[in-house]
């Protein structure tokens, strides 16, 4: 009995170990299976973080995307909005150039007019001048037939010559009193002003290179000299006499390297003609027409129409129409403005003005807006300047003028970084279109 209790012991014992054996492994695989789980969980861990970092990245270009969208919406709307526009662009430019036919038409009927007053007046002249020599020879002829006194009169020849210089002279004096009435003020200051000349026979070659509302620009050439020179007509009856007067003067009397060559004025036909050098090079309007200006040439732009500004606003000044079509190039790389016809000039008891001039998606916001403004307008119509040759076109261009008016005293430019220029282009181009006129940068601080 002992020995069977002994028996069943060792077996219970045996049963034990085997057990604890089976435990201890399974022990063991649990603690394994827990560590691989640990792992699994550790990469599940670090795949979360990358799944989360990759999250934040499409999260991060999902916003850019979206603005980008919202840019190009905004872009289309303006475009869809422009081509409403072109219709009633191309509409007003139609009726402009009809009223300029018109104009012309008008010019050539007034100059052949005016050619067959003078082939008139000399056909007169010529048959005053028959006429005195037929009297002249009919009195020789009585006298040669009368009995001759001892002292013989004088000869009717130098009476007729008198006679035909006086009818010259009286048509000189018609003549010129007929400009005077046109244009009144001119002649009073007399030819240290503007000549009486012909101009047709001191220039030759003329071709039609430009026009406006004001009047109309020609290259032309020096008859003795051959040198190429540009003739501005300056219609008086559109730009009118005290505006045309300080276009000359100014022109005439502010000479710098940036600023066009005054050469000399006429008045004829009741207009005042410019001779001013010719720019080989054409306008600015002309070359960003065709192509994107680079950052180093557009730099080399304002930095050469902020010299000519800083001389006019030193000298007292105001431009107030700086754009591309006023920015004339030579193929010698030379910058100069020009038109001076809407210029101001400013005197210690004014210096500030207030009318609405120049082209209206170059005007500063002060100017839309009816406020006093002074020189810093120049600086903000360059700034419009500097986006027209980075984008190709200003601002604005193809909005009504109510509209357009109505962003500019509202908005002033577009946000520059929509643009997409370079960053120091954009920061000159900040300083010159400053909503705020005391931040916004003066000519000769922009060139330092």
């Amino acid at each position: 009995m002992g020995s069977e209790l002994q028996q069943e012991h060792l077996e219970a014992q045996e049963l034990l170990e085997q057990r604890e054996k089976s435990l201890a492994e399974v022990q063991r695989e649990q603690e394994k299976s827990l560590l691989e789980m640990k792992q699994e969980v550790a990469i599940l861990q670090c795949k979360k973080v990358e799944l989360l970092h990759k999250v934040r990245q499409l999260q991060q270009k999902l916003k850019q995307s979206r603005q980008q969208v919202e840019c190009l919406r905004l872009e289309l709307e303006e475009e869809q909005e422009n081509g409403q526009n072109i219709k009633a662009e191309l509409q007003d430019a139609q009726r402009k150039m009809k009223a300029m036919e018109k104009r012309h038409k008008k010019e050539k009927e007034k100059m052949q007019e005016m050619q067959l007053q003078h082939r008139l007046a000399e056909e007169k002249q010529m048959d005053a001048g028959h006429a005195i020599k037929a009297a002249a020879a009919a009195a020789s002829s009585r006298e040669a037939s009368s009995p001759q006194p001892e002292n013989p009169s004088t000869s009717s020849s130098p009476s007729s010559s008198q006679e035909a210089e006086w009818l010259c002279q009286e048509r000189e004096e018609q003549c010129l009193e007929l400009l005077s009435t046109s244009c009144a003020f001119l002649v009073r200051l007399g030819r240290h002003v503007v000549s009486l000349g012909n101009l047709e026979e001191k220039y030759t070659g003329w071709e039609v290179i430009g026009s406006g509302s004001f009047g109309t620009v020609y290259k032309a050439f020096d008859a003795a000299t051959g040198r190429a020179v540009a003739v501005k007509q300056i219609d008086l009856q559109h730009q009118g006499c005290e505006e045309a007067l300080r276009e000359l003067l100014v022109i005439r009397e502010k000479k710098n390297p940036n600023i066009v060559t005054y050469l000399e004025s006429y008045l004829a036909n009741g207009d005042v003609w410019l001779v001013l050098e010719y720019m080989d090079g054409g306008s600015l309007a002309n070359v960003v027409s065709d192509k994107r200006l680079v950052v180093g040439h557009i730099a080399t732009v304002c930095r050469e129409c902020l010299q000519g500004l800083a001389f006019l606003h030193a000298n007292q000044v105001i431009h107030r129409d700086i754009k591309s079509s006023n920015i004339l190039l030579g193929r010698d790389g030379s910058v100069k403005l020009a038109d001076f016809g809407l210029c101001a000039v400013l005197i210690p008891e004014r210096s500030k003005r207030r009318s609405m001039v120049g082209t209206t998606c170059w005007m500063a916001p002060e100017v839309v807006r009816g406020e006093p403004y002074g020189p810093k307008v120049d600086t903000w119509s360059l700034g419009i300047v500097g986006i027209e040759m980075a984008k190709g076109r200003a601002p604005y261009i193809w909005k009504t003028q109510d509209r357009a008016k109505y962003l500019i005293g509202k908005r002033g430019a577009p946000y520059l970084h929509k643009l997409r220029l370079p960053s120091g282009l954009c920061e000159f181009l900040g300083c010159c279109l400053q909503m705020d006129v005391d931040r916004r940068g003066s000519a000769q601080e922009l060139l330092q």
